[in-house]
């Protein structure tokens, strides 16, 4: 995978006040013309790495919107006493005025639109290229590539409308955020945020069909790991499918996106093609399998995309460590989120979160999702992993707990009964293996519900958007309950303030 990612345009995205403008009017690094780029196959597949180098950068999935700034929002860390100079203390804090939580929004909003004018310079291109300028165009190269950033353009824009926008539970009507679909694009416009849903789920879509012509035939895709490898006698460019936006990643994040709308019925008529179509693919990590692993522990089987980083370990054992008497990362206080039989067989304690040493008595953990702790001294596994550059961004768990929710509320004539069915699913049947779920109405599910995405998302940014999506008035967190009125939108980077 080192050497699979040439890179598109330069990662190394100059933060400063540039507007939206002018990070959609970007011309590749080193190279004269578009014309150029573009004008043998091997310029496409550069393309289409550099935008997943970007999409795994510091900014986006490899740290910001993942283990980093989304995690610290949802209270997921115990700063403790920290003082304020460490990171993330301010995020923690929901100050939305203060320069640190101001410059990771900025650099978020920044990254996110500079790749979403590369997928369109791609895009641009792709869709009028002669299919045989590529050597596998009979399996659809062409088509792939079109599809993966359409998918890509779609997904960035979501994640934007997350953070800048109001839940459509809330408001579908006031104005939101661009959506950039030409390159260049000097004076992109603003659109409601139901509007901007409308025209991601279009993308989603017209991605499919392009991305069926090579995934549906695909075997690459049925196991971890295969899924996580170079294994394709076409070459590399063609491996590595779980790190890409393959045909039921995308069918699995239009499920989110439904979701995020309020529409359940699609959301669960998606999530169910996905499960059905594919859950063998995509199995629970269970006790035995989570029990062997001794590098990062992601509980990667049922892991349908993720963001691949090579220097991952690194860069998350930097923030880690950066302070020299305390992990800056260091959770707060799981064990009140699960009981005493779950943190001796739920996968997701046992496993995924590091025990205090057992001499030394600290009470203090961390996640091993990123670096397997072997204590309290910071040190690391480096066994050179396959899980270990791994970002999960969208898992099979989401998918039965979007089913889940979706039969709560009534879609398709389920009822509470049926989600709770679903839930054991997830809980019991696979992570957990004892025990069962009870919930007879529908406040007691979505409270049992609630308390299984924070588990399923440790270290992977989603519970914030969760509590987000439902307007939920409160975030509790170990130590507090947080009032949440006017803290699920953040402000529009200060370089956009013309935005119309």
């Amino acid at each position: 995978m080192k050497t699979f990612a040439k890179i598109f345009v330069s990662c190394t995205l100059l933060l400063s006040s540039a507007s939206c403008g002018e990070w959609l009017d970007v011309m590749p690094q080193g190279m004269t013309t578009e014309e150029n780029l573009f004008s043998d196959y091997s310029g496409y597949r550069s393309a289409l790495n550099g935008i997943y180098q970007q999409m795994a950068s510091p900014s986006l999935y490899g740290r910001e919107l993942s283990w980093g700034f989304m995690s610290a929002l949802s209270q997921y860390y115990d700063f403790g006493s920290m003082e304020t100079s460490q990171l993330y203390a301010y995020t923690e804090k929901m100050d939305y005025g203060n320069k640190e939580v101001l410059d990771y929004l900025e650099n978020i909003w920044q990254t996110s639109y500079n790749t979403i004018a590369n997928c369109n310079a791609l895009i641009s291109h792709v869709e009028k290229a002669d299919p045989n300028l590529f050597p596998y165009a009979e399996s659809g190269e062409r088509e792939m590539i079109h599809g993966e950033a359409l998918a890509a353009r779609a997904l960035l824009h979501f994640e934007l409308l997350r953070l800048f926008a109001a839940a459509p539970v809330v408001d579908l009507t006031a104005k939101a955020i661009p959506y950039s679909t030409t390159y260049p694009d000097k004076v992109p416009a603003r659109y409601t945020t139901g509007e901007v849903l409308g025209k991601i789920i279009a993308d989603f879509e017209a991605a499919l069909p392009l991305l069926a012509v090579n995934d549906l035939k695909l075997d690459a895709l049925k196991t971890a790991s295969t899924r996580f490898a170079a294994n394709d006698s076409r070459g590399l460019f063609f491996g590595y499918r779980g790190t890409r936006l393959h045909y039921w990643a995308v069918k699995a994040l239009l499920a989110r996106v439904y979701m995020y709308a309020c529409d359940y019925e699609k959301a669960l008529a998606a999530a169910a093609e996905v499960y059905d179509a594919c859950s063998s693919w995509f199995p629970l990590t269970d006790y035995s399998t989570a029990g062997k692993v001794q590098g990062a522990v992601k509980l990667y089987d049922d892991i349908i995309f993720a963001a691949y980083d090579q220097y991952l370990a690194k860069n998350y054992n930097d923030v880690m460590l950066s302070n020299q008497t305390n992990f800056i990362l260091a959770l707060r206080n799981p064990k009140k989120r699960f009981t005493a039989t779950e943190q001796k067989y739920d996968v997701r304690y046992k496993y995924c979160v590091n025990q205090p040493d057992a001499e030394e008595q600290e009470d203090v953990y961390t996640s091993c999702k990123y670096v397997k702790y072997t204590g309290t001294t910071g040190s690391d596994y480096d066994s050179g992993d396959t899980q270990g550059a791994l970002i999960p961004v969208i898992r099979m768990s989401e998918v039965i707990l979007i089913m889940a929710e979706c039969k709560a509320r009534g879609a398709a004539e389920g009822t509470v009964a049926d989600a709770v069915s679903d839930l054991s699913t997830l809980v019991y049947k696979k992570r957990v293996r004892t025990g069962s779920v009870s919930a007879s109405d529908f406040d007691t599910f979505m409270s049992k519900l609630e308390l299984e995405v924070w588990k399923e998302n440790i270290g992977e940014g989603q519970y914030f958007f969760y509590l987000k999506r439902i307007n939920s008035p409160t975030l509790v967190s170990t130590m507090q309950t947080i009032q949440m009125a006017d803290k699920y939108v953040f402000p529009i980077p200060d370089s956009e303030t013309t935005l119309k």
